[in-house]
């Protein structure tokens, strides 16, 4: 919403500077702004930009008109304002400038003898963006949360109102109750993981690791859930030790939560292969399933917490939406990065390359 404020004609000089003196000092003042600043004359052309401006618009717009420079009705009309009524105004505005939806708050405001305006622009883009995540995050939390807790109070009061004697349906609702307050448990534990992952306040223990005992530890303790869809789980690992400076803890949740979504996705009777692969620079785990596959227009969105490909089979299959968001959290905690590898019906693989340096962020002692 604009919010209009009247202007005092006459604008105070820098005391003690003469007028040719003021010229560099102003250009100096402009350039160094993080905000993107341009004036207008009164008849609505560009005279003056900043280095901000320059670098948001990639090219000299002086002499051209501030409606094709900023394309905004909300803009238009507050330049409008300033130069008729005299009255600078606040307005949040939305324009797309290359291939980018920016968000503004613009700052618009006369310049002293109705000489032109200046309009100062605060790019809020990144702020808007994690209120939305923030929104989407707290929407999603509460679904994941509400749709088990309304099968346990279901099944719950079922059982209050006589399915306890039932010798059927007693122990099939506990058992459903079960399963639900099992999947609260490990969504409560995920958003711990993913809290801690995101959070620079908490620090992750570092010492100098065996990846490969790491790698084995991981597989070994998903082995039940493999055989049960009779899932092979092998690790192509180098003979000789690997060893990197890295959090344990934070290893191996990275290594679970792949390799338990590679088992999830992949067919029975298929295979889960763990590789390991090292050089100069680091280490790089892979996970490679030969299940489903990811579409490519889903890749990029398989890391946000929540999102789900295949959402009837995620949940079906007990899983929370936030494995590979904790993946990549923590993975970037280590001063690394994951990277993904897939094709429709060949399967997936997932590249998580550590450094040999252990991450700035990280102490070497907790």
């Amino acid at each position: 919403m604009a919010k209009a404020r009247p202007v005092k004609d006459k604008a105070p000089r820098a005391r003690g500077d003469a007028p040719g003196e003021e010229e560099p000092r102003l250009r100096t003042i402009l350039d160094s702004m993080v905000e993107a600043v341009f004036v207008t004359d009164d008849k609505g052309r560009v005279t003056l930009t900043n280095h901000a401006l320059d670098e948001l618009i990639s090219r000299d717009v002086r002499g051209r008109r501030a409606k094709n420079v900023i394309k905004s009705k909300e803009l238009k009309t507050a330049m409008r304002r300033a130069r008729k009524k005299n009255e600078a105004t606040d307005v949040e505005l939305e324009s797309v400038i290359g291939d980018k939806l920016h968000t503004f708050h613009a700052q618009v405001a006369p310049l002293p003898g109705a000489e032109g305006v200046v309009t100062v622009l605060h790019d809020v883009s990144s702020l808007r963006e994690l209120d939305r995540v923030r929104r989407d995050f707290v929407a999603n939390a509460s679904h994941e949360l509400r749709t088990p807790l309304t099968a346990i109070r279901g099944f719950a009061e079922t059982l209050r109102d006589g399915a306890m004697s039932d010798p059927d349906a007693g122990p099939r609702f506990l058992d459903a109750i079960l399963r639900h307050t099992r999947r609260l448990q490990r969504l409560a534990e995920d958003l711990t993981v993913l809290s801690q992952a995101e959070s620079p306040a908490h620090g992750y223990e570092v010492a100098p690791v065996d990846v490969t005992a790491v790698c084995r530890e991981s597989l070994e303790s998903l082995d039940s859930y493999a055989r049960k869809k009779e899932i092979q789980l092998r690790l192509e690992a180098p003979e000789e030790p690997v060893t990197l400076t890295v959090s344990a803890r934070a290893l191996d949740h990275v290594l679970i939560n792949l390799v338990e979504n590679a088992i999830k996705y992949s067919e029975r009777g298929g295979e889960v292969v763990i590789r390991l692969l090292t050089d100069v620079e680091g280490v790089t785990l892979e996970v490679r399933d030969r299940g489903q596959g990811i579409p490519a227009k889903y890749q990029d969105r398989v890391f946000e917490r929540f999102y789900r490909v295949d959402k009837g089979r995620s949940r079906d299959e007990g899983g929370t939406g936030l494995g590979l968001s904790i993946v990549k959290n923590l993975a970037a905690r280590m001063g690394g990065s994951v990277a993904l590898e897939s094709e429709p019906g060949e399967g997936s693989t997932f590249r998580v390359f550590l450094p040999r340096e252990p991450a700035a962020d990280e102490p070497a002692d907790h």
